[in-house]
């Protein structure tokens, strides 16, 4: 996971009002995604097991408002794991265009 970034997009009516990019140090997924979220600051979302598993399995997730415990001014918080080109995510399904 060496040179992987954490995206954040705020989105506010279907639109990326907020991006922002964090590099992962060491592996920690997890103090990236605590950077993203004073970046916009925003309280942490409310981890489910849905969000673990979209994260593994597809290397995003997302956050709507029911997700925070404190009102938020956007429609949803999303995360996605932007890795160096040429590398796969993790458990990510293949597609049919890739093997094309």
């Amino acid at each position: 996971m060496e040179n992987s970034r954490l995206w954040g997009r705020i989105i506010r009516h279907h639109r990326i009002a907020k991006s922002e990019t964090v590099d992962i140090v060491d592996g920690d997924i997890e103090a990236a995604f605590v950077e993203i979220c004073r970046r916009f600051d925003v309280q942490r979302p409310i981890q489910l097991p849905k969000h673990n598993r979209e994260f593994e399995n597809f290397g995003r997730t997302f956050y709507s408002r029911d997700h925070f415990t404190e009102s938020v001014d956007f429609d949803r918080l999303e995360i996605e794991l932007l890795l160096p080109e040429g590398e796969k995510k993790h458990g990510a399904a293949r597609s049919p265009l890739s093997d094309a």
